[in-house]
């Protein structure tokens, strides 16, 4: 079992090296960058699912101002209306599939698209076709459409769900990542994520822990940090509470160092 205690070891010192990193006027930090948790499985994955599984999480990990873009059936001014009728003002733009198609054919096109909004939802009566339809970029940058249920009676709290949550994409690797923080959110909030998304996250994987091999925390561009381990012959062990994870980003740091020496 993972031990939580840990997991906000690793998530402070996440977020203490993002923070020394953006002080650093010799690099370019992103404002808020993503923490992700990266599970790794001893047995391949045999399904590739383009319907995510929906993981809830205590602190929501969209940023309030993020605009949010719902893919739906057509014709898109139903649903429109629909949103209106139920009064959900947390979409902030809707495109239905024949106009998905026709005006954002362009490679060009989709990479604005997929640039201008935060999030994006898709009525789950059309996110298979949706793929082949987006193209790789919005896969490459993580903002698969998340299904929603337009049928729902209160729709409104349906988009509010799909918005308050992480999404878990199976593929038919042995490495998942999740996406449970942001670097502007507090250690406290990232760690409760943590702690409330990993019994949704387990029981989604095939032999549940016997299957976990390993579980690390990291952001965009930092190393990963484990915070669980698995013994070769099956037993759960939990990474020792002495590890020492600052010192890990100043190994890291020096091979950097060394190599921009080299390169001199």
């Amino acid at each position: 079992m993972l031990d939580i205690k840990q997991a906000d070891k690793a998530v402070k010192a996440l977020l203490g090296h993002v923070a020394k990193q953006g002080d650093s006027k010799s690099q370019l930090m992103e404002e808020d960058q993503t923490v992700w948790l990266i599970i790794a499985t001893k047995k391949f994955s045999d399904a590739s699912k383009a319907k995510p599984h929906r993981i809830p999480l205590k602190h929501s990990i969209v940023a309030p101002d993020a605009e949010v873009c719902l893919f739906v059936k057509d014709p898109q001014k139903d649903f429109k209306r629909l949103l209106e009728e139920k009064q959900v003002k947390a979409v902030n733009k809707v495109i239905g599939v024949s106009k998905l198609r026709a005006k954002y054919k362009p490679y060009e096109a989709k990479r604005q698209l997929c640039a201008s909004y935060g999030m994006f939802l898709a009525d789950a009566r059309v996110i298979t076709v949706l793929p082949k339809l987006l193209g790789k970029t919005f896969f490459l940058k993580k903002k698969q459409p998340i299904p929603v249920d337009m049928t729902k009676g209160d729709l409104k709290k349906e988009i509010a769900r799909a918005i308050g949550s992480t999404y878990m994409h199976m593929n038919t690797g042995t490495c998942t990542a999740i996406k449970v923080g942001l670097t502007s959110q507090s250690a406290a909030e990232i760690t409760a994520n943590i702690e409330t998304a990993m019994p949704h996250i387990i029981e989604k994987i095939p032999r549940k822990w016997k299957n976990v091999q390993a579980i690390n925390l990291k952001t965009n561009d930092s190393i990963a940090l484990p915070i669980f381990n698995s013994l070769p012959d099956d037993g759960l062990s939990r990474i020792s509470n002495k590890a020492n994870y600052p010192n890990a980003f100043d190994e890291d740091e020096e091979d950097e160092e060394d190599e921009d020496e080299d390169d001199e």
